[in-house]
Parts: structure tokens; C-alpha cells; sequence
């Protein structure tokens, strides 16, 4: 990594602070909403940590880090967080009991809080000098070396992997099995490309023919593969409902045009099967999910109930739970409001409460309250 005698920006560190800006945006993004914030937290310090780094990286690069060195954003830490952090992820597509064991968060922790200890001590590592025969010191630069980074990686590219390999049941065909499985292998692939990206800047620097190009195009790779698995995860649900990238992850064996005759018969056994099982009572309920239960292809289930009720699938799905919980409205008074939206399917009260009121005029509250008023007088 060359460096300018004189702190500056060129057009390349700017570019990169714009995209670490970028970075810490898409974290804010993936965090807005309550319940995705609970199964995205891996994902979401996943391009945060990363964010930070790059902005370490533009400070080393323009020389600023030399002038600011508290500014420091313990980039090896949070390279030993990175490989546990996808595997948890990825490991609630399978089990949704799973649970975080806490030892493969301990190197990252342990690095964190000695890095942040000899980063205080060393007056932000400008001063090494009476710390180099402490046992402590030697297991701290042990925990910075960017091999052991890498290997941990690799270990959790394989182990995850590994974890997907066992989980698979190779003799499903449900579509929302087959979306999984290309789901995972792109996020895997993304991460796989930030680890060979990670590792050749290590391997490459040793040549003479490395420069700050190969520094900035390295960065650039890393970036790319970390946002993007940001940008996807962010995506994820419109991916598993069916309505996003529809052509990449499952594709129509049979490109013949229903007839109207057929959609008609589709469609009328579409809602019996509605009427009678009410699968909309299933909070986690997809696209996916309902074309598996009535044997219907994700891309003929979402265009019949655009065509035909001229409306999404969510919006389609909700209408079904609102109905429902105006029935509970009535017929229960003791029951919570908070538990009749979540009976129903809903699983924020604010989304509830928005469409309930979108479509009876009122909220649920008071369309509670005046029922049971009219029934009063």
C-alpha cells in the first residue's frame, strides 16, 4: 500500500469514502424495521464492521491515519467476526432452533478487547516500546496477523458449507427448498469472492509488481461482495415471495400461456384451498410457501393473484388476516389487540395497524370500541 508524504485525497480515496458512506447507509437501511433487524443483526455488523474498515483504509491511504491515529477501527477484529457472523446467518435458513454458540465469537472478542487495551496504551499504537516482552503483547500481535484472519475465513466458508451440505434433504423439490438452496450458494459465492479478495492482498503485496492499483482494485472486490450480500439480504424478502430476480432462482419448465378457462380453475381452487385451511394464519407465510401447499408454480401462483384479485401477494394475504381479525374484534373483547395481529398472521403491530386502518377507515382500537358501543345501546 503506497502511501503520500503529504496528507490528501485523490479520486480514488474519495470514491472509497463515498463508498464506505455508502456502507454504513445500507447497515441503517437493513436496521429500520424491527423484526428484520432481530434475523438481519449478522448481516447488518457484517457491512458495518466492513464500512469501518474501509474508512481506515482511506485514512492509511491518504496518510491521514498518521496525523488522526486514534481514528483506528480495529480492522483485524472485526476480520475474525466476519466468518461467524455469515454462518449464524445462514444457519436460521435451516434451523430455526439454532443457537450461537458463544466460542466462535472468542477470537474476535478477545482481539477487540486487547486491541482496544493496547490501542489506549500505546497512545493509538504510536508506542510499542514497553509493552514488547508482555505475554499479553505477544498473544495481541499473534491475534492481528492477517493469516489468522484468513484461515478464519476459510474455516467458516467451509464449515458453512458444510452445515448447509447436512441440511439439505436432496430428495425435496419444494420450490421454497429450491430457492433456498440458490439463495444460500449466492451469498456464499459473495462471501467466498471477499475472502480470495481478503487473501490475494496479503499474497500479491509481496511482488514488486503490486502498486496502490492493485490496492484500490482489491478494496473495490471486497466491497462489492460485502454490499452486495447487504443489498441481497435487504432484498431477501421480495426474493422469496417471488418478486425479485424470479428468472434466476427458479425457472418455468413449461413456457405455454395459460388459457382463461385454466386460470378461472386455478384461481376458484386457489381460494377454496384459502377458505378451508387459511394458511394465512402462518406469520412466515411466502409466495413460496403457498405454491408448495397448493402445487402451483411461484411464477403462475403470483401472476393469477395479480390478474385476478389485481393485487400482490402480500396485499392479497393481508386482505384474508384483516377479515379475520375484524371477526376476532367482535367476537372477543378481551382479547389484546396485540394478539389478535399476531393470531392473524401479522407480525408488526405498526403494519397491522396501517392496513387495518387503510382499509375499515379506523384503527383497530376503535373499530373495537364502536362495535362494542353499538352493541351497548
Amino acid at each position: 500500500m503506497g502511501q503520500n508524504l503529504t496528507p490528501s485525497f485523490d479520486t480514488w480515496t474519495s470514491f472509497f469514502l463515498l463508498v464506505s458512506s455508502l456502507g454504513f447507509f445500507l447497515s441503517i437501511i437493513l436496521g429500520l424495521h424491527k423484526n428484520s433487524r432481530i434475523n438481519n443483526l449478522p448481516v447488518i455488523l457484517f457491512v458495518f464492521g466492513f464500512s469501518l474498515i474501509l474508512v481506515q483504509y482511506v485514512l492509511y491511504w491518504t496518510n491521514y491515519g498518521s496525523i488522526y491515529p486514534y481514528l483506528y477501527f480495529f480492522d483485524s477484529s472485526w476480520y475474525l467476526a466476519f466468518g461467524p457472523l455469515l454462518y449464524i446467518y445462514i444457519a436460521k435458513f435451516y434451523s430455526k432452533t439454532f443457537k450461537v454458540r458463544w466460542f466462535h465469537f472468542l477470537p474476535s472478542v478477545i482481539s477487540f478487547i486487547l486491541t482496544g487495551y493496547y490501542f489506549i496504551r500505546s497512545d493509538g499504537f504510536q508506542n510499542f516500546e514497553h509493552h514488547e516482552n508482555e505475554v499479553l503483547f505477544n498473544l495481541f500481535g499473534s491475534l492481528r496477523s492477517p493469516w489468522l484472519a484468513a484461515l478464519s475465513l476459510i474455516i467458516y466458508w467451509i464449515t458453512t458449507k458444510d452445515f448447509i451440505a447436512f441440511h439439505e434433504n436432496i430428495s425435496s423439490t419444494t420450490q421454497y427448498q429450491a430457492i433456498r438452496k440458490k439463495w444460500v450458494n449466492l451469498l456464499m459465492n459473495l462471501f467466498l469472492m471477499f475472502t480470495v479478495s481478503y487473501i490475494s492482498y496479503y499474497v500479491l503485496v509481496k511482488f514488486s509488481f503490486f502498486n496502490s492499483s492493485w490496492d484500490y482494485a482489491i478494496s473495490f472486490s471486497m466491497a462489492i461482495s460485502i454490499y452486495a450480500i447487504g443489498y441481497m439480504v435487504y432484498k431477501e424478502p421480495s426474493i422469496f415471495n417471488g418478486e425479485l430476480l424470479s428468472n434466476l432462482f427458479l425457472k418455468e419448465t413449461n413456457g405455454r400461456e395459460l388459457t382463461q378457462a385454466t386460470k378461472d380453475e386455478f384461481y376458484t381452487e386457489l381460494l377454496l384451498y384459502i377458505k378451508n385451511n387459511k394458511p394465512y394464519l402462518n406469520n412466515n407465510l411466502r409466495l413460496v410457501h403457498l405454491a408448495d401447499m397448493t402445487g402451483l408454480s411461484t411464477h403462475i401462483l403470483s401472476k393469477l393473484i395479480n390478474e385476478k384479485a389485481r393485487k400482490n401477494f402480500n396485499q392479497f394475504i393481508n386482505e384474508y388476516r384483516l377479515e379475520e381479525a375484524k371477526k376476532m374484534l367482535i367476537e372477543d373483547s378481551e382479547t389484546s389487540i396485540k394478539t389478535i395481529y399476531f393470531d392473524v398472521g401479522f407480525n408488526n403491530k405498526a403494519t397491522f395497524n396501517s392496513a387495518f386502518k387503510n382499509k375499515f377507515k379506523c384503527t383497530p382500537s376503535e373499530y373495537k370500541k364502536r362495535h362494542f358501543v353499538v352493541q351497548d345501546t
